[in-house]
């Protein structure tokens, strides 16, 4: 499995939702993250802090899904 980046969308054990990684720490152990809104593509709440990296998994988006977002953002662009 690729490593997890800063700015990368995951989903963490034990949390419901899906979240963005703000920072990863200088031991590559833990990252800090915060709750992440796929349909608007923006972070919502406050971070949540140490989350142990084995602990998230990258978010990989339903394919209907993932279709259904791109033809609401394309209904609501100005």
């Amino acid at each position: 499995m690729a490593p997890i980046k800063t700015g990368q969308i995951v989903e963490p054990d034990g949390l419901v939702g899906v979240y963005r990684v703000v920072s990863i720490s200088a031991d590559g152990q833990t990252a800090d993250i915060e709750k992440f809104d796929v349909a608007t593509q923006k972070s919502v709440g406050d971070p949540v802090r140490a989350i142990a990296i084995n602990k998230l998994t990258p978010y990989t988006e339903d394919p209907n899904q993932a279709a259904a977002r791109i033809v609401r953002e394309a209904a609501t662009e100005d």
